[in-house]
């Protein structure tokens, strides 16, 4: 059965309940009009609304929390039997959280077998700003996510039968740490201003960055990019040692400058690098805690839009090379056993549900068997924290 879902977040403004009144059924009202079945708000709806002026807005539509008990973040992993799961979260999406709702409703879509729908509350008080995150997720893939309002047609499993694990409901990416694209930008843009901040601490002007044949050796030089452009500084501040021919097409064309005197250290190392060799990065690492598979996806994001063709050629063609591993492979178990502490036994079918399709069956036992030969959860070390590594602490695998 299909129906539509749907997540709002509704502006509530302190001290102002009649604009706030407005704004919740004005949610309500494009919900109804766009066909859904149920919608979820945040939770913390003043008590003091008309929940029967609310209801009637919304007709046959359900809505959670307002006529319906939603559940609380920390539940939706326990609910094996419902198809549906409303979340209406209290707690603000912050940059790191951002992250965590969206790996969340995945995980708990894929153990449940049900859909996940999600919505943080928008607005706040003084200088804090709640961006009002919303998320609908089904079967581990991220259907639609966005600030503000959803809506995404899904399909109700049947508890006739069990469901195929391997259904796929859309293309998404399945790598856990970013599965939708328009967040790409959002990563490079955290990475420069974690590093333009660090220059101005130390009143740096000069960075020093070598690059090679992998993607996250370019991308720490288009973070060095991002910052020394926030800060108005020359490209020629960046000092590049550029290894390849293709390194120096791209060095060149972004306008640094080649094998000049150093400044402040850049290291390149990436957070799936540091898991699998064991490698403690000796400088400033922008990619300290950005996985591989993410690191290529940005590259190659950032091939498609930068509108130059004496950039984006060579980009491309290096990102395509650095395939020496499978690693999405490794990012996703990476991702599992950081975020969630899953162990060996908890994520080898989770793995291969995921990734039958495209790999053969003695590969990813190949990837399993490495990963938690050598996986001890990495020391924290000098850099911008561009996705949280810190354990949930939930562990939910029987």
């Amino acid at each position: 059965m299909k129906i539509k879902v749907a997540a709002a977040a509704p502006e509530l403004l302190p001290g102002r309940p009649g604009q706030n009144m407005a704004n919740v059924l004005a949610a309500i009202s494009r919900a109804r009009a766009d066909g859904a079945s149920l919608l979820v708000l945040p939770a913390g709806i003043p008590e003091d609304m008309n929940r029967g002026a609310l209801e009637r807005q919304a007709g046959p539509m359900t809505i959670y929390p307002i006529n319906r008990a939603s559940l609380p973040r920390e539940e939706l992993l326990h609910h094996h039997e419902m198809d549906v799961l409303c979340c209406s979260d209290s707690s603000p999406a912050t940059v790191s959280s951002h992250y965590d709702n969206i790996n969340l409703a995945g995980l708990a879509s894929h153990e449940n077998m049900a859909v996940v729908v999600m919505a943080c509350p928008m607005g706040g008080d003084g200088g804090t700003l709640y961006t009002g995150q919303c998320v609908i997720a089904q079967n581990g893939a991220i259907l639609k996510c966005a600030d503000g309002y959803v809506i995404a047609q899904v399909s109700i499993p049947s508890r006739e039968k069990t469901p195929p694990v391997e259904e796929q409901v859309t293309d998404q990416s399945t790598t856990p740490w970013i599965p939708f694209p328009e967040q790409l930008p959002r990563v490079l843009k955290l990475q420069g201003e974690g590093l333009a901040r660090r220059m101005m601490r130390l009143g740096a002007t000069q960075l020093s960055v070598s690059i090679g044949r992998n993607a996250s050796s370019l991308l720490a030089l288009t973070a060095c990019v991002t910052a020394v452009d926030k800060l108005k500084l020359s490209r020629k501040n960046i000092h590049v040692d550029a290894d390849g021919n293709r390194a120096h097409q791209i060095a060149a064309a972004l306008g640094v400058t080649l094998n000049g005197p150093s400044g402040l250290a850049v290291d390149s190392t990436d957070l799936t690098v540091r898991v699998l060799e064991g490698i403690q990065p000796e400088h400033y690492a922008v990619n300290a805690t950005v996985p591989r598979s993410v690191a290529r996806l940005v590259m190659r994001y950032y091939a498609n839009t930068c509108g130059n063709m004496a950039l984006s050629v060579p980009i491309r063609s290096i990102v395509h090379d650095d395939d020496a591993e499978p690693w999405e492979l490794y990012d996703f178990l990476l991702h599992f056993s950081l975020v969630y502490d899953l162990p060996k036994w908890g994520q080898a079918r989770l793995l291969e549900d995921t990734f039958a399709a495209q790999y053969k069956d003695e590969d990813i036992r190949r990837v399993l068997d490495r990963f938690f030969d050598v996986y001890r959860r990495p020391v924290p070390c000098d850099g911008p924290i561009v996705f949280p590594c810190e354990s949930r602490a939930v562990q939910t695998v029987q």
